[in-house]
C-alpha cells in the first residue's frame, strides 16, 4: 500500500461527492483519495458478509447491505464526475491550453497524462504544427451567464503579417470570458466583439466554442 491511509468514514465519501457535484471544476481531494475509497468499500463489505453469517435477516445486516450498496453508487458517480472534468482538461491541454493539474491526485495525473498525449497524437492526423507557441488559456468552459450586449462592440487592431510574423485572424466572440494573455497584447473579450488575433489563439477559442471565424470579403 503506497499510503499511510488515514480511514475514510462514509460521511467523509458523502462530503466529497456533495463537493464535487456541486462544482464544475475539480475539487480539492486528499491524495490517497482512491486508496481510501477502495479501504472504506472493502471495510464496508466485510462488515455485510461478517453480520450476514451471523444473521442475514437482522435489522443490522439489512442496514449494512444498504449501506454497502450506497456507498458503491457514490463512489462510482466520484469517480466518474471528476474522469469527466480531467478529459476535458486533457483536451484543452492537447489544443494548446497550460492547464494547472494541482488538484489531481497520482492516479489522475497518470491518467491525464496519457489522455493528452493520446489526443495530441489524434491531433496530429488533421492538424499539422506550424510551431506556434502556447496560450495560457483560463477555466472558459464553465462561465458564468452574462446578459447579452445591447449593441455589438468592435476592437480593431491593425492586421500586420510578415514572414516572421503570425497568420492574424478576424473572429467574433459568443460569449463573456476572462482576459486572455496573447503574444503581444491581453485580450479582454466581452460577447459580441469581434477582434483580430493570432490564428493559433483563435483556434482554441473556435474549438472551445468561445468563437466563430468571420471571412473578410472585398
Amino acid at each position: 500500500m503506497p499510503y499511510d491511509l488515514k480511514e475514510m468514514t462514509f460521511e467523509d465519501l458523502s462530503s466529497v461527492y456533495r463537493l464535487e457535484k456541486a462544482s464544475r471544476t475539480l475539487t480539492d481531494v486528499r491524495e490517497d483519495l482512491y486508496p481510501a475509497l477502495l479501504q472504506l468499500q472493502d471495510s464496508i463489505h466485510k462488515s455485510y458478509e461478517s453480520e450476514r453469517a451471523k444473521d442475514p435477516d437482522s435489522i443490522i445486516c439489512e442496514g449494512l447491505g444498504e449501506r454497502r450498496k450506497k456507498v458503491s453508487v457514490i463512489l462510482q458517480r466520484i469517480v466518474d464526475l471528476r474522469m469527466e472534468k480531467i478529459i476535458l482538461l486533457a483536451l484543452r491541454t492537447s489544443m494548446g491550453s497550460v492547464n494547472v493539474i494541482d488538484k489531481l491526485t497520482k492516479e489522475e495525473r497518470d491518467y491525464y497524462h496519457g489522455l493528452v498525449e493520446v489526443s495530441k497524437k489524434h491531433l496530429a492526423t488533421v492538424v499539422r504544427d506550424k510551431g506556434k507557441r502556447n496560450y495560457v488559456i483560463p477555466d472558459i468552459s464553465l462561465p458564468e451567464e452574462k446578459a447579452p450586449a445591447e449593441t455589438p462592440q468592435t476592437v480593431e487592431a491593425p492586421i500586420t503579417v510578415s514572414e516572421e510574423q503570425e497568420e492574424v485572424v478576424l473572429v467574433r466572440i459568443l460569449e463573456d470570458l476572462p482576459v486572455i494573455p496573447g503574444p503581444d497584447r491581453d485580450y479582454d473579450l466581452k460577447k459580441e466583439t469581434v477582434v483580430t488575433m493570432p490564428l493559433s489563439m483563435a483556434n482554441v477559442l473556435i474549438n472551445h466554442e468561445k468563437a466563430v471565424l468571420l471571412n473578410i470579403t472585398h
